[in-house]
């Protein structure tokens, strides 16, 4: 194993590298061991983690690695998708335990159940929506809107707030950094109104919740919390969405072991999570004193970038057996994802309810012509179109009698509180797409 030798900073920006980034984690790993110097952007430098056990170590320590991204010596130079905010993600201790617990104890009280039919509702109305076409974008169209418009369900909303929160969300993600400010804006918006309205009108969701917590959190720390959520369960669960349907499109072998019921839906998402992980990196934990790890000086104050898909493709580690679930996607220790079960839950139906719907799906092009998302951070596809078969609408499952409806305010979004700032903010967005 060779250590990290000054001067030999990887940048993990600009142009991919010819090999791809697969190559580039071999590449790597052979030149400075699981731990390599890299360059998030000009003149900002961090270590990548690059092996499975070094990158658990770190997960699993936070009295030696703080999520604070505030000590890092470079976070006054940092882009802002890793700047310190105040949610769960970012604090430590009992602070972390203080915000996590809020965020926790409200999904626990989700009727799971009722959520399972909700997703499986919103996954058939997007299917309808194109069904008879025989063609479609799966990512635009299907993968990224499912999970936002299952959030958003989970705040108490009509599905036209979940269907602006993710057009705002794509244009954050878009090229033009001009809307994306603006869409930033409008987002932050978003949450801080839903707090206020919640405020007036409870119900039984998860802002609600939050907000009668014993933890006592403030309208701001809720809304924060709130934009956790959707941060963390939004684009992770689009991509790996994505990437399974990817998977099943380009893989005759896993396609046949999925339809032949030899590979069940959940063991082949985790298959998917090591092998093509929506997460390439995760930022950062920063290091709260003088260390070495795995032949690398680190020292306190610098920031290590968590190398999931590195370190998925580690040849130190196997994936057979008890190992499947091993995958780092959902994290580690006290930070690990507290809404695995909702993730898994939407995408197994996501992939459930395509197969059952739509027959000889197909891809529309060949596979070297797919894009995929220019990012260190996420690997997923900008778009997946396909063909198959046209089909008619679904016919909606008959309501049970004491079924309450799965949209609570009507939607226009204001009830008796018709003009609040959340409904002018989804009257803007009508007028937009108008």
């Amino acid at each position: 194993m060779t250590t990290s030798r000054p001067g030999e900073i990887t940048r993990l920006y600009g142009t991919a590298p010819d090999t791809g980034r697969d190559g580039l984690w071999a590449e790597l790993r052979e030149r400075h061991g699981p731990v390599a110097p890299v360059e998030l952007e000009t003149g900002v430098r961090a270590w990548l983690l690059l092996g499975y056990h070094e990158n658990l170590a770190v997960l699993r320590n936070q009295h030696l690695f703080s999520r604070d991204t505030r000590r890092w010596r470079e976070a006054a130079y940092a882009r802002p998708a890793i700047s310190w905010r105040p949610n769960a993600l970012y604090a430590d201790g009992a602070e972390h335990v203080r915000l996590r617990s809020a965020i926790t104890d409200s999904l626990a009280r989700v009727d799971m159940n009722a959520t399972a039919r909700t997703i499986r509702r919103i996954a058939d109305e997007l299917i309808d929506s194109f069904a008879a076409r025989g063609r479609a974008d799966l990512i635009t169209e299907y993968a990224h809107p499912l999970p936002v418009l299952v959030v958003n369900s989970l705040y108490g909303l009509p599905d036209s707030y979940g269907h602006m929160l993710g057009d705002l969300t794509s244009i954050v993600f878009a090229e033009n950094a001009d809307r994306a400010e603006d869409a930033v804006s409008r987002i932050q918006q978003y949450f801080s109104e839903l707090v206020a309205r919640k405020h007036r009108r409870p119900g039984l969701d998860l802002v609600s919740w939050m907000l009668e917590h014993p933890a006592g959190l403030s309208d701001h720390e809720v809304a924060h919390q709130a934009a956790l959520i959707h941060n963390a369960s939004h684009q992770p669960t689009t991509h790996l969405i994505g990437n399974t349907l990817h998977t099943l499109l380009t893989d005759t072998g896993i396609r046949m072991a999925y339809t032949e019921a030899r590979l069940p839906v959940q063991e082949l998402l985790d298959h998917v999570m090591w092998t093509d992980t929506p997460f390439r990196i995760m930022p950062a934990r920063i290091a709260l004193q003088d260390t070495r790890i795995g032949g690398a000086e680190i020292r306190a104050g610098d920031a290590l970038l968590l190398g999931f898909d590195a370190a998925h493709h580690d040849p130190a580690v196997r994936r057979d057996g008890g190992g499947k679930r091993a995958h780092l996607l959902f994290g580690a220790g006290a930070h690990s994802c507290p809404a695995q079960e909702l993730a898994r839950m939407i995408t197994a139906t996501a992939v459930t309810a395509l197969q059952e719907r739509l027959a000889g799906i197909r891809l529309a092009v060949a596979p070297g012509e797919l894009r995929w998302v220019w990012s260190p951070f996420l690997r997923g596809l900008r778009e997946l179109p396909v063909t198959f078969t046209p089909d008619a609408p679904a016919a909606p499952p008959p309501r049970r009698p004491a079924e309450a409806p799965e949209t609570p305010e009507d939607e226009r979004g204001g009830g008796d509180e018709e003009g609040d700032l959340l409904g002018r903010l989804l009257d803007w967005w009508r007028g937009l797409r108008a």
